[in-house]
């Protein structure tokens, strides 16, 4: 009986680790995700040397992808234009759906494309 309950709490303890192992690895990917389409974004505003229609196609997208883009004009000389990029995205846990709780951070990426 003794060998019956310690392998029933293992099993247990084991599917509680991988769950929450599981949650861990989703909100990296979820981070993962934003920095990539963060860092296309920059790219396509880069080699469009800030072009208004690029960045507004690029801030439909991330309405698409659930993100909230903003694009600030901080240009200083006339020829060399840059933006202010700012890509806000919410984490979420899903580890704490499993108990009927929505848990979810906000997260802001910020940079220049120049």
């Amino acid at each position: 009986m003794k060998i019956a309950i310690e392998m029933f709490s293992l099993v247990i303890g084991l599917t509680l680790g991988c769950i929450l192992f599981s949650s861990i690895i989703s909100s990296n990917n979820q981070t993962a995700d934003a920095r990539d389409f963060y860092n296309v974004v920059v790219n396509r505003i880069e080699d469009s040397n800030c072009n208004s229609a690029v960045v507004n196609a690029c801030k439909s997208e991330a309405t698409e992808k659930g993100y909230t883009l903003e694009v600030e004009d901080v240009t200083i000389y006339e020829d060399q234009p840059s933006k202010h990029v700012t890509l806000s995205y919410a984490v979420t846990l899903p580890v704490f759906s499993l108990f009927g709780e929505d848990y979810e951070k906000q997260a802001v990426i910020e940079g220049y494309a120049r």
